[in-house]
């Protein structure tokens, strides 16, 4: 029931009007629990619904302030790709903000992230792609890119 309901928000995510009001309804920390969902496909629905609402800058606040980077940048390590590909995405969007972006680092998310640039998923690669260039840009994340890549290229 948790991924069809999941599947119904997220067709209702992609028009900007519905976004608004998901978050105005407390849809968002709802989803933000579903992420820790011992099913993969629920995570990986509510990660489809997240993705859409961090297109809007509102959004993406609200996500951050209801504490949904933590489980995000857990979702990082799961063996299903659809979830780490719609997780590095939502990173991705969460990341055009600095203050965010200084969260995903303090998460550890900068190596998850380098590290599913080996993905055999062309998708999991470009989302991972595009956070790490959004987490790049700010220059106090320099010494965390290069440790991070350093030891990426050590495992």
């Amino acid at each position: 029931m948790q991924e069809q309901a999941c599947g119904a928000l997220r067709n209702l995510s992609i028009m900007p009007a519905n976004k608004q009001r998901l978050a105005q309804l407390d849809g968002v920390p709802a989803l933000i629990q579903l992420l820790s969902s011992p099913h993969e496909e629920v995570q990986a629905q509510a990660c489809m619904v997240l993705q859409n609402l961090s297109k809007s800058s509102d959004c993406r606040h609200v996500i951050v302030q209801q504490g949904g980077i933590p489980p995000l940048i857990a979702l990082l390590w799961s063996f299903n790709e659809h979830v780490q590909e719609h997780s590095a995405g939502i990173v991705a969007n969460l990341s055009v903000n600095p203050d965010n972006a200084r969260k995903i680092v303090e998460e550890g998310g900068m190596p998850l992230l380098i590290g599913l640039l080996r993905s055999p998923c062309q998708g999991v690669q470009e989302q991972a792609a595009v956070a790490i260039r959004n987490l790049s840009v700010e220059p106090e994340n320099e010494v965390s890119f290069r440790c991070a890549c350093h030891a990426v290229a050590l495992c």
